[in-house]
């Protein structure tokens, strides 16, 4: 991508993940108006910037952005807008883009949802996590079935967390270990 279009696609793509999160922040949505029009918005770029093999590059970065993220939505760890604004990101950065910013996203959601849990219930929730996931583990390594655990009503594990801090803030990530690495 020419340079003059890449800061014109980083910026778009900064200022779409910084509504992301604030409006995640704000509201705990993240509305398909916003994910769809980024996603128009960055075909429309890469099209301009490298016709139809830009637009491809989009559609391979939205499929993959939306790959990347289905899994945890269908587990219950994310939110539907959660899978459109990354795959909205991978619009924008194409698919090997949208793996690096998803990598970052889910380093960076690790340590946010770590940091709400320590701060809810200090490192002994944090121990009761773990022992539920090595159950959970253990029993599907052991009959090929999930174990169905229920949580306590106030488990600290339940809190949410939104989840459009992480998506801007390991996108932005991402867009700076580019601008670095050549």
């Amino acid at each position: 991508m020419a340079t003059e279009s890449w800061y014109f696609t980083a910026t778009a793509l900064t200022v779409f993940v910084a509504l992301v999160a604030v409006l995640d922040l704000t509201t705990h949505r993240i509305p398909n108006r916003l994910t769809v029009s980024a996603a128009a918005i960055a075909f429309g770029i890469n099209s301009l910037a490298a016709g139809a093999i830009g637009a491809l590059h989009s559609a391979e970065g939205l499929a993959a952005g939306l790959a990347i993220f289905l899994p945890m939505f269908l587990a219950g760890g994310t939110g539907g807008g959660d899978v459109k604004a990354m795959a909205a990101v991978g619009a924008f950065l194409g698919p090997a883009g949208a793996f690096f910013a998803a990598l970052w996203t889910m380093v960076v959601g690790l340590i946010g949802g770590l940091a709400v849990l320590v701060a809810a219930a200090g490192l002994d929730g944090v121990r009761e996590l773990a022992r539920r996931w090595m159950f959970r583990g253990y029993v599907l390594c052991a009959t090929g079935r999930m174990a169905h655990v229920t949580r306590p009503q106030d488990d600290a594990a339940s809190l949410r967390f939104p989840y459009g801090l992480a998506i801007a803030s390991g996108t932005i990530i991402s867009l700076i270990w580019r601008a670095y690495r050549g």
